[in-house]
């Protein structure tokens, strides 16, 4: 018999979409699911220990979750559940590990991390000797299932979908007295400049090159708190990248509609191509990318990984266009499946965006190869295969 997984949701709209698509390819696998809902969570929770009591054998039952949800889930005397039942705990992280420093810390013993960028795994083995084994996950999409309208007959030209976050991160800006080894202030802004002069770079490796290169004597343990106090400029950098991208566009007379907290903030927001549609919920993207020609993505600083915004994108049947990553040119040919381009050349993509709306029938057919690359390699179910594969 296979295991019953188990599921949390009521916390994030995005990862509810996730883990439903995720419970549905592991049910089609034969799987069992419980899930536990997080806005019913006394009910939810007696009804899992009850599960337990009933069933004694840990291996009946593995948890799948993302973003460390259910990590600290106790039983009455305080012992971790999943490791009083020695519970497999499959916890994949959509961002950086650098933000999630507390749960990894106190993860139960039975996890296994799962990054969607293999930086992300480098850090993890160096930082987290507590965590016993970590893999590489890369981000998947979702699919309506409707019909495909043709290229020329969707109604938005260019969408994007994600906030800026330079916006939305000030809660994250650490008071600079708690980092008295540098003056914090520099240590920001030429980070932050060495992160915008030389892109391909991770925002640990400009952080500790940059204390190394004024102190000689700060300890690898420091050097990893000061990287998590001073993460903000991940997002600081991300968000730099993002605006310019859509600004561009935008300024060279393409019409862009862009969903997400920032974009009514810039100093440019009243360019008439600029198309504001506010924030909405994640599952309400999705046929808004069924009725876009294309769908435009930077990535949130991952250098080997992807996004899941490629990936809905291409499922959608749109024209992808995003900044390139190691691993996405291992997985695509530029101009074959999507566009790629270089955030060292980010000035070359209105010229990019034109081309593809100046040959339509070529971008129609680029976009119904990536829909089939997609479909074949980059859905749930294909990361539900590969879990079931190697952990389950």
């Amino acid at each position: 018999m296979k295991k019953t997984i188990i599921y949390f949701i009521g916390v994030y709209d995005t990862l509810d979409l996730f883990t439903g698509e995720l419970k549905n390819a592991f049910e089609e696998l034969g799987y069992c699911s419980f899930v536990y809902d997080a806005g019913m969570q006394q009910h939810s929770k007696q009804a899992l220990l009850e599960l337990l009591a009933e069933n004694k054998k840990s291996q009946k039952f593995a948890v799948v979750t993302f973003n460390n949800l259910g990590y600290n889930l106790d039983l009455p005397d305080g012992r971790n559940l999943w490791e009083t039942y020695r519970i497999p705990y499959l916890n994949i992280l959509m961002d950086h590990p650098f933000h999630y420093e507390k749960p990894l810390r106190k993860a139960p013993d039975t996890s296994v991390v799962l990054c969607t960028d293999c930086n992300h795994v480098k850090y993890i083995r160096r930082y987290f000797p507590n965590i016993r084994q970590t893999d590489f996950l890369p981000h998947a999409g979702v699919e309506l299932h409707c019909k495909h309208k043709p290229l020329t007959e969707r109604n938005i030209d260019v969408l994007y979908a994600g906030a800026l976050p330079i916006y939305t991160v000030a809660k994250m800006i650490p008071d600079f007295t708690s980092i008295p080894e540098v003056d914090g202030d520099v240590l920001a802004r030429e980070v932050l400049g060495e992160l915008v002069r030389h892109s391909e770079k991770t925002t640990e490796a400009a952080i500790e090159e940059y204390l190394r290169s004024v102190r000689n004597d700060i300890s690898e343990q420091r050097i990893q708190e000061i990287t998590v106090k001073m993460r903000f400029l991940d997002s600081y950098a991300t968000s730099f990248f993002r605006e310019q991208a859509v600004r561009l566009l935008v300024e060279n007379g393409i019409r862009v509609r862009a969903y997400g907290t920032g974009w009514d903030q810039c100093e440019w927001s009243d360019n008439p191509c600029l198309d504001y549609g506010g924030k909405v919920l994640a599952p309400q993207i999705l046929p808004l990318m069924n009725d876009s020609k294309i769908v435009l993505n930077t990535m949130t600083w991952f250098k080997v990984g992807a996004h899941d915004r490629i990936f809905n994108g291409m499922l959608a049947g749109s024209a992808v266009v995003t900044d390139a990553s190691t691993y996405l040119r291992r997985e695509f040919t530029d101009g074959k499946e999507l566009v790629m381009f270089s955030l060292k050349d980010l000035a070359a993509l209105p010229e990019r965006v034109l081309d593809l709306f100046g040959h339509m029938p070529s971008t129609q057919e680029m976009a119904d190869c990536g829909y089939l690359a997609a479909k074949e390699r980059h859905t749930w179910k294909s990361r539900a295969e590969y879990l079931v594969e190697c952990f389950l």
